[in-house]
């Protein structure tokens, strides 16, 4: 059973090229409406409207509907488009909750699946819920490999707002709301860039950009190579109570490595967990360096290695420690790619103009560059996720994004990249569509945070709901959401204010201490105070629940709060009876109406003190 998905936008069902026989209730014909026309292209990016027809996802077909109780009670559709490897899945209200519709849908897009397992045609339980409790039916659409750009989604969109027009037996205005992290947020930004009417408002998540390099994750592999050794000796430096200096007690090489990787915009906070910043975690099986010759680029190994103005040949503490660690690895073809490799961004520096801010370290005062240029770019994943996107701001609908401080795969720094091109598209209306919102203590991993990770992180995907509640008011009723989250730039790191007031965004803040300082020293046996103040930036919530991790070992208990409010104090007295170190941890939730219930859009943060225990007597 096929359909073809041109729409008379928001309520009218368009060609039918076969009867629905299933229990949607689309068996019977409509009349045909004009042909629409087909969707055009600029720069080899498709422009997608509401009403033209995509080429290549022209037939839709039904293979299932069924009603599921899990995770809740919902009506699912599911199908596929006929030629193509793309599936899609949509998620009703039941029957007896049709009055809880309030006219939109969100849909969660991603490009690839990791095991043959994941299939990015359904939404995950958590999707489904939160689309169901927020007045949305649920949208996906994908394959068990890779689903690219956004036209399949805006295809899989539009089909889905023919079948609630039935389904849910309205004409009304149906808005659309697209979101997506990491590679889902080069689809959401293309999407935004690139259509209109389809979606009404989209929030990227740990945003993704067009880096002239992959030089993120080179330099963190530079840094696994120099400073590996040295990892914990840098964190414990940055943590609560820690000497604050974390180029104490390194050599020139590891100073001056430090300092390069700290002026990309890796973030110090990253530091936290090593393992995830080197590459070294179960995230990263295989590491962030390659051994591989580069295709597009023969000839580099070797100029790094013999060319004047490499590293490789580098009269500097840096340069002889590479080649000191190429002696010690072994002096092979391999080896001196694995190496050279690591630095290629040194060798990629746009112009000043160009805003990466992260490589203008590698540019003279005159704004030429310091180092020999590779006369070929790096071909980049993203414009094959993105659907050749052009990433110059010129957004369409209302636009959230939702970026995190801690986070080393896509840089807070590019976040603010991509604001400045959407100010620079939109000039002075640019505040009348877009926001960012940074949150602290927060990385690019979307699972619920466990283990290590719960030391020191918070499970960022409630505050990105929130966002796309904000985003639906705004493109709905044209409800103002809070202000983007305060910042700035300094020495290409994202820094924002302690307190919540001066922060803004919807995060909460936390000032936790112990005996009012950030560390203390006490016996074994010896009860200490912990205090510590959780603040919700105005107009965005109440605090609802604080949870106390006293020994620093990522498990949470809850404290009770003696009131819920805007700004509340938590205490309480702990004493240790074996000797040794501990992170104290309070992690607090806000939510948007102080309901202390809600399963969804609950912000989190976090704070630490350190409490140093020595043997009693």
């Amino acid at each position: 059973m096929t359909i073809n998905p041109t729409l008379a936008r928001h309520g009218g069902i368009g060609i039918l090229t076969a009867s629905l026989l299933l229990g949607t209730g689309l068996g019977s014909p409509v009349p045909a409406t004009a042909a629409a026309p087909e969707c055009g292209a600029i720069a080899g990016a498709m422009q997608i409207t509401a009403d033209c027809i995509d080429p290549q996802y022209t037939k839709p077909v039904i293979d299932s509907e069924t009603d599921e109780t899990a995770p809740v009670a919902h009506h699912r559709i599911r199908g596929h488009f006929e030629g193509t490897n793309i599936q899609f899945t949509v998620y009703f209200h039941t029957k007896q909750d049709l009055s809880k519709w309030e006219g939109r849908f969100f849909q969660y897009t991603y490009p690839t699946a990791f095991t043959p397992e994941e299939d990015t045609s359904q939404a995950d339980e958590r999707a489904i819920g939160f689309a169901l409790s927020s007045g949305g039916y649920a949208v996906q659409a994908g394959n068990k490999s890779l689903a690219l750009g956004y036209r399949h989604t805006a295809a899989a969109a539009k089909f889905a707002e023919t079948l609630a027009a039935k389904y849910y037996g309205s004409n009304r205005k149906i808005s659309g709301y697209l979101y997506g992290p990491s590679g889902g947020s080069y689809q959401t930004i293309g999407a935004t860039e690139n259509s209109t009417g389809v979606w009404q408002g989209f929030v990227p998540m740990v945003q993704g950009v067009p880096q002239p390099t992959s030089y993120n994750f080179l330099g963190r592999s530079a840094a696994e190579l120099i400073l590996g050794d040295k990892s914990e000796q840098i964190r414990n430096a940055l943590l609560p109570g820690g000497s604050g200096n974390p180029y104490a007690g390194l050599d020139a090489a590891e100073q001056a490595m430090l300092r390069e990787v700290h002026a990309l915009g890796i973030p110090w906070k990253g530091w936290e967990f090593p393992d995830y910043l080197l590459g070294r975690s179960d995230q990263y099986p295989n590491g962030l360096d390659s051994s591989a010759p580069l295709s597009f680029d023969p000839t580099y190994a070797d100029d790094f290695w013999n060319a004047a103005g490499y590293l490789g040949t580098e009269d500097s503490p840096l340069g002889v420690r590479v080649r000191a660690e190429l002696a010690k690895m072994g002096d092979t073809v391999d080896n001196r790619w694995n190496i050279a490799n690591r630095f290629y961004y040194r060798y990629q520096t746009p112009p000043a103009g160009d805003g990466w801010v992260g490589l203008q370290q590698f540019l003279k005062a005159d704004g030429t560059a310091l180092y020999p240029q590779r006369p070929v770019k790096d071909p980049g994943f993203y414009g094959f996720v993105s659907g050749n996107t052009a990433f110059d701001g010129s957004i369409n609908g209302k636009v959230i994004v939702v970026d995190n401080l801690y986070d080393t795969d896509a840089l807070p720094l590019h976040a603010d990249w991509y604001r400045k091109r959407v100010e620079a598209s939109l000039g002075n209306a640019a505040s009348d569509s877009y926001r960012i919102y940074y949150n602290d203590h927060a990385d690019h991993q979307n699972a619920p945070v466990s283990g290590e990770r719960a030391k020191h992180l918070v499970n960022w995907y409630g505050m990105a709901e929130q966002a796309l509640r904000d985003v639906a008011a705004w493109a709905e009723n044209g409800v103002k959401p809070p202000a983007s989250t305060n910042y700035e730039i300094s020495d290409a790191q994202v820094v924002v204010p302690d307190n919540a007031v001066a922060r803004r965004g919807i995060q909460p803040t936390v000032d936790l201490t112990v005996q009012g300082k950030e560390s203390a020293t006490v016996k074994a046996g010896q009860s200490v105070k912990l205090t510590a103040k959780a603040q919700v930036p105005p107009g965005t919530g109440e605090v609802v629940k604080a949870e106390w991790d006293l020994d620093g070992d990522g498990v949470y208990e809850n404290a009770p709060l003696t009131r819920i409010g805007n700004v509340v104090t938590v205490q309480t007295d702990a004493s240790f009876d074996a000797p040794g170190t501990y992170l104290t941890a309070l992690r607090i939730s806000s939510e948007r109406n102080g309901d202390a219930t809600a399963t969804f859009a609950l912000a989190q943060n976090l704070d630490r003190a350190q409490i140093v225990v020595t043997p009693g007597g």
